[in-house]
């Protein structure tokens, strides 16, 4: 009888002891946690400032960008002219490819998903071919900037991620030369802020649809890209009917997303009045 009284003694203290340590554990995360948003913070702010510096020195169009996600990435692409070169082989469309490929590889995870085995298989292939054009471009606007440290600056960002936003802040006063295009900037020969506009806006709706999150970031993001697009085209007397699409689009996906975000706290707190109602009853019988 003693023997079976130690074990199951040994057992009942078990919840004592992890009780006793949880708030530790508790500890230890909320610091993880609170380092991690420290350091997120200043990147996002070391990586705005470059861009920004960047994009003002060379007279771009609209360098304020560089502090709105997903457009510092289309702000990225134009500063590296557009253009991700990978040898001697030229990878056109880094203002649309570099803000719209983290939602695009969201999107094919998705449906990849629904496929065993091969589906996880595909997606591992897919999220380091995008990493390895993502480098790329981080490569080129380095060499655009730092042509003689930009291996290092490369190699430095890939192992340890938040140097990246540092080195784009280090040489953002840099004088700018590519020597893909001597000549200086490219041209657009497409309306690239209308597409984008567009694709985000349908990308706000899609993601309230599947309640895959970000439809208003993304409804936002399209919706400051459709006004640019608006006033740049009519400007130029050019026709406006994509940007229009892609307004229309990111407030449609916007007032979605505030509506369901809405509904959701008030059934939550429904919820909990019910459950408060229910207990304060039991209380009384």
């Amino acid at each position: 009888m003693h023997m079976y009284d130690d074990y199951l003694g040994d057992i009942s203290s078990q919840p004592d002891s992890f009780m006793a340590i949880m708030p530790v554990i508790m500890s230890v995360l909320g610091i993880i946690l609170v380092v991690s948003l420290v350091i997120g913070l200043i990147c996002y702010v070391f990586n705005s400032l470059g861009l920004y510096t960047m994009a003002k020195n060379r007279n771009l169009d609209n360098p304020w960008l560089a502090w709105i996600p997903l457009a510092s990435s289309y702000l990225m692409g134009e500063l590296i002219n557009d253009d991700v070169s990978i040898s001697t082989w030229h990878i056109p469309y880094a203002k649309l490819f570099l803000p719209l490929m983290g939602l695009a590889l969201t999107v094919v995870m998705t449906i990849l998903g629904f496929i065993p085995y091969l589906g996880a298989f595909m997606g591992i292939l897919l999220s380091l071919a995008l990493s390895f054009y993502y480098y790329a471009a981080q490569f080129w606007l380095y060499s655009i900037y730092d042509k003689d440290h930009r291996v290092l600056y490369l190699v430095l960002s890939i192992i340890f991620p938040f140097l990246g936003p540092i080195f784009v802040f280090v040489i953002r006063n840099r004088d700018a030369y590519d020597e893909r295009h001597p000549e200086g900037a490219i041209a657009e020969t497409y309306d690239s802020k209308s597409i984008l506009a567009l694709t985000l806006g349908i990308f706000s709706i899609v993601s309230f649809i599947t309640l895959m999150g970000s439809g208003l970031l993304t409804g936002a993001v399209g919706l400051i890209f459709g006004m640019i697009a608006m006033k740049e085209r009519k400007l130029q007397g050019l026709p406006t009917g994509m940007a229009m699409a892609g307004l229309i689009c990111s407030i449609i996906g916007m007032a979605f997303t505030v509506l369901m975000i809405f509904a959701c706290i008030a059934c939550v707190g429904l919820g909990g009045m019910g459950m408060l109602g229910g207990l304060m009853n039991g209380m009384y019988y």
